[in-house]
């Protein structure tokens, strides 16, 4: 008997979820075809409204501390402009979700992702072989050199630095 009063309970309980979920597409589907914010303003201005718009799409969409950095400001400013020359239109909340789509199924991303998690490890030999075979997979040979690995490795395994995690040593390094 108590079972049938509670079927109703749930059959309403499911009904908002659903409807909450059509919703926030509805919304998504909306955002698609919004032009950011950030495109509107000049540059200093754009920088500070930015973070607000990678707001909005993470509300639709999961946006990592990785994919915030592969695309920052000029990455997305870049893209914007490119669209505006080349295709003669505006970059759209659509055209940002589709760039963060296609980085997530990228090996950089995926090498980026690795590299976070391994500087939070304590140095170790086994961990700074798969940064740097990362790094090898991910940059140009020319940013390589300018990082100069030899030198960060002396500064890595220096005595001093035994027991520091990667990345409390990587922060000073210049």
């Amino acid at each position: 008997m108590k079972l049938n009063s509670f079927y109703p309970w749930i059959s309403a309980i499911v009904l908002v979820f659903i409807t909450t979920a059509v919703q926030g597409q509805q919304n998504c589907d909306s955002l698609k075809k919004e032009i950011p914010t950030f495109c509107k303003l000049l540059d200093d201005d754009a920088r500070l409204e930015f973070p607000k718009d990678y707001a909005k799409i993470a509300a639709c969409m999961e946006i990592d501390s990785v994919t915030e950095m592969l695309l920052g400001y000029e990455v997305i400013k870049m893209r914007a402009l490119h669209l505006q020359r080349v295709k003669d239109r505006l970059f759209t909340y659509g055209d940002w979700m589709d760039m963060v789509a296609e980085l997530k199924a990228s090996k950089a991303y995926h090498n980026a992702v690795q590299l976070m998690g391994l500087i939070q490890h304590k140095i170790n030999r086994a961990d700074w072989e798969q940064i740097t075979k990362l790094m090898r997979d991910s940059m140009l040979p020319e940013n390589l050199t300018a990082l100069e690995l030899e030198k960060m490795e002396k500064m890595l395994f220096d005595p001093k630095n035994k027991g520091k995690k990667f990345i409390e040593v990587m922060e000073h390094i210049k």
